[in-house]
């Protein structure tokens, strides 16, 4: 019996060895990871992009990862502990090939806008000014169009109810055809608007790139105006309408028509 107690206890011995040594042995190998950011990766003192910057790593620099948290990587430096961003970092073999990454890559905007690691002061800034040029471009394009279809869905809308209305007195259709009608009349005044922005897009187009703030030859609702002095007589004149550039009403009520050579009395 005290044989058998001493097997076992020998055996007992032998697996917290071997479990002991699998431990040491794994924490001693880190894994491989080789650098993306193509400006060369900062490596700073903590696990922020406030911390203290340590140096930079270049690109293709395969380094060992002690652990990943947070999206940082925990690297040594120099002797020093350093954090490098994990977004930069793509898993390679032994044979310094690229591995299967655990995590699906995907391009991400909020990422590729914020996450600036990597990345030089004049990239970061040309990034910016390029997404919010195109984000202004956008949103003016679509605000004109909205204004477009709201402008002629009410004419359209407007006319649908006058004439419903004039059928329901005179008998022919009840109230609530009437204004189904009206109903009916802003939904194909919208299509019309439509219609008329995408035929019209080049003058949209104008009006998008056009600087925010007015300027001398606008007026306060965005026509254009000009002023200039015929037979004596000074005469303003007002663009009659945002999407066309010939056609122009003096303080008179005269029409006027614009081409290459000036204005002249319609």
């Amino acid at each position: 019996m005290l044989k058998n107690m001493f097997v076992s206890r020998n055996i007992v011995k032998w697996v917290l060895f071997l479990i002991l040594n699998f431990s040491l042995c794994t924490q001693s190998f880190a894994d491989h990871y080789r650098v993306t950011a193509p400006n060369g990766l900062n490596v700073r003192a903590s696990a922020n992009k406030n911390g203290k910057l340590l140096g930079q790593l270049s690109k293709d620099n395969v380094i060992d990862v002690v652990s990943i948290e947070n999206g940082w990587a925990n690297i040594n430096y120099n002797g020093w502990q350093g954090y490098v961003s994990a977004s930069y970092l793509e898993a390679v073999t032994e044979t310094d090939e690229a591995g299967t990454s655990t995590k699906e890559e995907s391009w991400d905007l909020t990422s590729w806008l914020f996450d600036s690691e990597g990345e030089s002061a004049w990239f970061t800034a040309i990034k910016w000014i390029l997404f919010l040029g195109i984000a202004i471009y956008i949103i003016k394009i679509v605000l004109q169009f909205f204004a477009l279809m709201l402008v002629v869905g009410l004419i359209v809308g407007a006319i649908g109810l006058a004439v419903g209305f004039i059928l329901d007195w005179l008998g022919w259709i009840d109230s609530g055809t009437m204004w189904d009608m009206a109903q009916w009349g802003f939904s194909i005044g919208n299509g019309i608007g439509l219609i008329m922005g995408i035929l019209g897009f080049k003058d949209l187009h104008k009006g998008a790139t056009e600087s925010w703030s007015g300027s001398s030859s606008s007026s306060s609702s965005g026509l254009k105006t000009a002023s200039f002095t015929d037979s004596g007589t000074l005469y303003h004149l007002t663009q009659d309408s945002p999407y066309s550039e010939c056609d122009y009403t003096d303080q008179f009520g005269g029409k006027w028509g614009r081409d290459s050579s000036g204005f002249y009395r319609k």
